[in-house]
């Protein structure tokens, strides 16, 4: 069983269209699932890990188990709205189908977080700084999204509607995985925080962030006292 799995595993890495092949022909899912939720875990964990280690103690901790929290909790609100698209548009995949190949997609940018971990581990522990960090992870997040996009391509199909298909997914999941994200974080910890908190208060939304930072960014600060200037969260 395990050989199978390691497997799989390597098929994901290595194979991203015969995966989307396993899907097409509606074989036995079940090891397929299997090793994509071992390698999400692995990967987003350890690397959740590794974003943390530069605050460490009880973070890494936290967001080892909220990165992969985070990634499975927006396929669980996507998936069924990315079947219903799919068979709208005219492609013959069921919601089991469209579990296995999103899974499968999850892992493979999960195994890509994991293979940047070293490289992300260096710089923190030389002591890059809180917004450099967050930046970086960004880049390590985009790498991985587009490893991701190969196994949702090969699944769904390189034609224009297959495309067009992948744009309404992605339309769906990138709101969706940045307020998710957003509800769990943090995963890095900001400096300033005396105490670690599994979870940080609401404080809006994902877009509330973005819209603040934009005013932000050039020098105009909008932020009130009651959402953005506690002892939690202000540097």
């Amino acid at each position: 069983m395990s050989s199978q799995l390691f497997s799989v595993i390597d098929e994901l890495l290595r194979s991203p269209d015969a995966v989307a092949e396993r899907v097409r022909r509606r074989e036995d899912l079940r090891p397929l699932v299997t090793a994509a939720l071992l390698a999400l875990g692995l990967g987003a964990g350890t690397f959740g890990a590794v974003l943390a280690s530069s605050r460490g103690g009880v973070q890494l901790g936290y967001s080892a188990v909220k990165l992969p929290l985070a990634v499975l909790v927006t396929l669980c609100l996507c998936v069924p709205a990315f079947a219903a698209i799919a068979r709208s548009l005219g492609r013959n995949i069921d919601l089991g189908g469209m579990v296995g190949l999103s899974l499968s997609a999850a892992a493979r940018a999960s195994l890509v977080l994991l293979a940047f971990a070293p490289a992300v581990w260096f710089l923190l522990d030389r002591g890059v700084g809180y917004h450099a960090s967050v930046l970086i992870s960004a880049i390590c997040y985009g790498f991985a999204g587009l490893s991701a996009l190969r196994v949702m391509a090969a699944g769904l199909g390189r034609d224009g509607r297959g495309i067009g298909i992948l744009l309404c997914c992605a339309a769906v999941l990138l709101p969706t995985g940045a307020q998710s994200a957003w509800m769990l974080r943090p995963f890095i910890g900001r400096p300033a925080q005396a105490h670690v908190p599994f979870l940080r208060h609401k404080e809006g939304s994902f877009a509330d962030a973005v819209y603040q930072s934009a005013f932000s960014s050039v020098g105009r600060y909008r932020s009130s006292p009651s959402r953005f200037c506690d002892e939690e969260i202000c540097e």
